[in-house]
């Protein structure tokens, strides 16, 4: 097997999270990034990490031309981690933790306590039933954002912004100005934020949409103008995932294939979670070789294992549980979806072993005292 150049622990986003938790004398669960640790060394007094959902190196690259203030201040590509995804990958990020770590796997997991798949963000079961009373992801797979270590770490004011967030904000322009305010205050402050776009626009749209253009050049404008009125501030921006555009199969068209499952895919359509009755591996494996061919690869549940495919350890304690007998890993367009509503979602996707969805943009810029 010849997987694109993977795990990457010391390129990789949570490398970024990791060096910003170095930077402020925290304990760092994953190596850091050197070339973020170079950049930290200037000591800003403000620290702020920028999220772009979706925002892939290819995606940056082909919407924006070389002149534009983010191309500009491009320092280099980094790997997401597997499967590229925003809840796998959004949360390495927040919280320098690999899957493998956290246990957040991708969109929905297979929760052994419950034997059923829990789509972690809305904590539902396959047929959108409420998972349980309490949620299954924050309560057992919790873990905490960097933002939380610095803050109990150097009593120095740290803040999410998002729509969720410690501080609440929607849509970019508001996020903005939140940043500002607080980055204008006195004293050190470090901020996370966390924008949901392009993301939506991507899987709309696809890779190619002059909506895509549309809102990262106006995005790229904004974010100069933020640069201009927040004093002594360091910017780290990156992204998550990358897309691709896709080709599209259903599940539900394939019925014998779909009776050899003990029960639907977990995780996401481009990384697959498959646990097949025992008396049907051999009826399975024919059954995805006619249907799929070599657009994925299938690699077994001890492999994954192996190949620390999730990222390194020390592992979560249901990560060897949560893993079906097989993982079906996507390395070309073609997209096995487990419902025709969730194929006819999207004409992009991510969620793949491809250099388009794991590589994304190591982007900063920072601005003077006052």
């Amino acid at each position: 097997m010849n997987l694109y150049d993977f795990p990457a622990p010391r390129t990789s986003i949570t490398a970024l999270s990791a060096s910003i938790l170095h930077h402020y004398g925290c304990p760092t669960p994953n190596p850091t990034l050197p070339q973020a640790d170079v950049l930290l060394a200037s000591a800003p007094r403000n620290m702020v990490l920028l999220l772009l959902d979706g925002l892939g190196e290819t995606v940056l690259t082909s919407h924006l031309p070389e002149t534009d203030f983010l191309r500009r201040h491009h320092l280099g590509t980094l790997s997401s981690v597997f499967p590229p995804t925003t809840a796998a990958a959004a949360t390495a990020l927040e919280t320098a933790l690999f899957p493998s770590q956290s246990g957040w796997l991708g969109w929905s997991v297979f929760w052994p306590p419950l034997e059923t798949n829990v789509a972690l963000y809305p904590n539902t079961t396959d047929d959108g039933t409420e998972a349980a009373p309490v949620h299954i992801g924050n309560t057992f797979l919790s873990t905490r954002h960097i933002t939380e270590i610095i803050r109990e770490t150097c009593k120095i004011p740290c803040f999410s912004i998002h729509a969720d967030g410690d501080l609440p904000a929607s849509g970019l322009p508001g996020i903005l100005e939140r940043i500002r305010t607080v980055c204008c205050l006195p004293g050190p402050h470090m901020i996370y934020g966390y924008f949901n776009e392009p993301d939506h626009l991507l899987h709309k749209t696809g890779c190619s949409s002059e909506q895509v253009s549309a809102y990262l050049a106006d995005a790229s404008r904004q974010l100069r103008a933020l640069r201009e009125v927040c004093p002594d501030t360091l910017f780290f921006l990156t992204a998550d995932h990358g897309f691709t555009d896709i080709e599209g199969l259903c599940l539900e068209d394939y019925p014998e294939l779909k009776a050899t499952l003990i029960r639907m895919p977990s995780i996401e359509p481009r990384a697959m979670n498959l646990f097949v009755k025992p008396e049907c591996h051999e009826t399975f494996l024919h059954l995805w070789e006619k249907i799929v061919g070599n657009s994925y690869d299938l690699l077994s549940h001890e492999q994954v294992l192996k190949d620390n495919l999730f990222g390194p350890g020390p592992a979560h304690l249901l990560l060897d549980q949560m893993l079906g007998d097989y993982l079906a890993v996507a390395k070309t367009k073609l997209t096995l979806f487990p419902t025709r509503s969730y194929l006819q979602s999207m004409v992009a996707a991510h969620g793949g072993m491809t250099p388009r969805e794991l590589t994304v943009p190591f982007i900063s810029f920072k601005t003077p005292a006052r």
